[in-house]
């Protein structure tokens, strides 16, 4: 892993780090951890599957009081500071919880403000964007009704979001129904704009998916170039695309895994701090692949922790990053592990 690459670099090495990232307070427990992302300010924000007592990792799953909340805050050392949503969090309307049924994404933007997605297919229908207490902002489509991917008001199970805050837009990776990114208002949630796989237009109800983004769109991010990287997780490809500032989407170039996976194999990225480098999550083989972003071709791979001879269950479901490049690894029945950034190799 260490040789280099055609480009001429050096690819980056991690390794375990067997301290925990976070320290919970005593006598409280999360429950399966879909997503994390560390803020500007160094704090790690976590969001687990909190109501769920059938997912989670060892010790977590006999004592519903002792969860914490669904949304948590740690400082940069790890110490718990705050935790709020759930089912109550906010006040119901016609009777419906205004708060996903299955956790889903975490997603923390350049204004200081907070995404949070769910993933059950039945109803996690709408996004919400909050203050870092919890205060609710605003809300993109509606919990329990979708619309399919020609809906400018409704979503379909989204899944996470960038938001660029200078143009006040959010661009929306939608999702686990439906097959598109979307774009709305992230000030008043008006649809701006869609487009499908290569910057298509979405599908139509009776299209044929293979040629779009199959389900789930599962994340987005911004590279280092600008553009924005979209995880086509049962695809097992990252599609990119020229659209910040843009009024269509520039298509510009897809990777794909080559390997099996059950659940598909892109399921989020990060970049190293020098940009030369993307991680690509396999979540279904717990697996980190190394893209080499000058050459555009996988240099290198490498496991998760603790996770020879484990199933399924053990996912790393989201990574994050943090300034120095420490990867965070949220696992659905492991909890959060960490690995050190060690910089290029040898």
């Amino acid at each position: 892993m260490n040789a280099a690459t055609d480009s001429g670099l050096a690819p980056p090495r991690f390794e375990p780090d067997d301290a925990p990232p976070v320290k919970l307070p005593p006598g409280r427990t999360l429950g399966a951890v879909t997503g994390m992302q560390v803020s500007p300010d160094g704090h790690i924000w976590v969001l687990h599957i909190a109501s769920n007592m059938e997912w989670g990792p060892p010790g977590s799953l006999d004592d519903p009081a002792a969860r914490l909340p669904a949304v948590c805050e740690f400082d940069a050392d790890g110490n718990f500071i705050q935790g709020w949503g759930g089912p109550d969090h906010l006040p119901r309307e016609a009777g419906h919880q205004q708060w996903p049924k299955q956790e889903e994404t975490i997603s923390f933007d350049d204004a200081g403000t907070i995404w949070v997605f769910g993933a059950d297919v039945s109803y996690d229908h709408a996004v919400q964007r909050f203050t870092r207490d919890g205060k609710l902002l605003l809300r993109i489509g509606r919990f329990g009704e979708t619309g399919g991917d020609e809906s400018p008001d409704l979503l379909g199970c989204p899944t996470d979001c960038w938001h660029d805050v200078k143009r006040s837009e959010v661009y929306i990776t939608d999702g686990y129904v439906n097959h598109r990114v979307a774009v709305f208002d992230s000030d008043n949630g008006r649809f701006l704009r869609a487009w499908g796989a290569y910057g298509r237009p979405v599908p139509s109800a009776s299209a044929d998916y293979a040629d779009s983004f199959n389900n789930p769109v599962h994340a987005i991010a911004r590279g280092p170039d600008g553009c924005l990287y979209v995880c086509d997780r049962k695809y097992d490809r990252v599609q990119v695309f020229d659209a910040v500032g843009h009024a269509s989407p520039r298509y510009q170039r897809e990777i794909r895994l080559d390997v099996e996976s059950p659940f598909g194999a892109t399921f989020n990225l990060v970049f190293t701090p020098d940009g030369k480098f993307m991680i690509l999550n396999d979540g279904s083989n717990s697996r980190l692949w190394i893209v080499d972003l000058a050459a555009w071709e996988v240099v290198g791979s490498f496991m998760a922790p603790n996770s020879e001879g484990v199933d399924l269950t053990a996912t790393v479901h989201k990574i994050a990053a943090d300034a120095e490049g420490n990867l965070l690894l949220g696992r659905t029945a492991r909890g959060i592990e960490r690995m050190r950034y060690l910089g290029a190799g040898g």
